[in-house]
């Protein structure tokens, strides 16, 4: 009875001593390859290379490791079929992701990554919803942070570039709110806005949004002004015109005068008298018969003047 129980104590050990001796990873599955971690606003995804088994589905399990291989716990990523896995890591910690391939008793070996820390390795994405209401005298720019967040792990800070559309002058404000009032811009002018956010704590500037732009209204002042003023030279213009009106029925007489054309001779009788080689002794002596006069004078040049005048008191006598 006592050999037996020994014998059995020895197989016992024999297998155990067995099993240390032949690792899991001395199995004939090839291990994953090719892993690589995204993340996007801490929407962490790791993924790899699928595996060829010998004959069936070859399924994964994804662990965490911190520090080293000895610390690791399962994710949700356990006995999946698909060469990818949407894993959390809600205190940000840093960490080794290592992957490794299952075919019934079938075991590969672990492949792990590189070193993952979210907030130095994520990709924070633009503001969301971004809306640009415009009131009199300024712009208010409102938004929503590029994912919810209750952690102070990711407490964020805004920055919003803006510029005039005619000049690309590009200014920066810094705001912790949601919401920004812009009350030192030009009216009537079309201002453009970007915005990316920065995690607080680690001052690490995110991706910048798409362009918005909104134009700018007239403040109540203006407004006021601008009616003033029209009103105004509405008002004028009808004084004036009744001014106008007074004037013209008090002084139509000498106004008609003065709008009056001057008396001028026509420009054929002109050219005719500057002319005076023109002036035939005959027409003279046909034009005599009709009328009587006792002088006749021209006003040309004065030698031609004299010569008229004689030929006309000759034709008279």
């Amino acid at each position: 009875m006592l050999r037996l129980s020994v014998l059995l104590l020895l197989t016992s050990l024999w297998r155990s001593l067995l099993s240390a001796a032949t690792p899991e990873s001395s199995v004939f599955l090839p291990a994953p390859q090719n892993l690589t971690i995204t993340s996007y606003n801490f929407r962490n995804t790791l993924r790899w290379s699928p595996v060829n088994g010998i004959n069936g589905t070859v399924s994964y399990n994804v662990e965490f490791c911190w520090d080293t291989e000895q610390h690791c716990k399962k994710t949700n990523c356990t006995n999946t079929t698909k060469p990818e896995c949407d894993f959390d890591n809600k205190h940000f910690h840093t960490v080794i992701l290592r992957v490794r391939a299952q075919q019934g008793k079938l075991k590969s070996a672990w492949t792990k990554t590189a070193s993952f820390q979210p907030k130095r390795d994520t990709v924070l994405g633009p503001p969301r919803s971004i809306t640009i209401v415009t009131e009199p005298g300024l712009l208010v720019v409102r938004f929503l942070p590029p994912f919810d967040h209750t952690s102070n792990f990711t407490a964020f800070g805004y920055s919003i570039d803006y510029w005039d559309s005619s000049t690309h002058e590009i200014m920066t404000k810094y705001t912790d709110d949601l919401e920004y009032s812009f009350t030192d811009l030009k009216e009537r002018t079309e201002y453009c806005f970007q915005i990316k956010a920065i995690l607080v704590q680690d001052k690490r500037p995110g991706q910048k949004s798409d362009r918005h732009c909104k134009q700018t209204a007239t403040s109540v002042a203006t407004t006021i002004i601008s009616v003033t003023l029209i009103f105004g030279c509405v008002i004028f213009i009808y004084v004036a015109i009744f001014l106008c009106l007074i004037v013209i029925r008090k002084y139509r007489s000498k106004i008609k005068i003065f709008w009056q054309a001057p008396l001028t001779i026509p420009s054929h009788y002109e050219e005719d008298l500057k002319n005076s080689e023109m002036i035939m002794d005959e027409e003279l002596q046909n034009c005599a018969g009709e009328d009587t006069w006792d002088t006749l004078s021209v006003i040309t040049n004065a030698e031609q003047s004299q010569t008229l005048t004689a030929s006309l008191m000759k034709i008279n006598k």
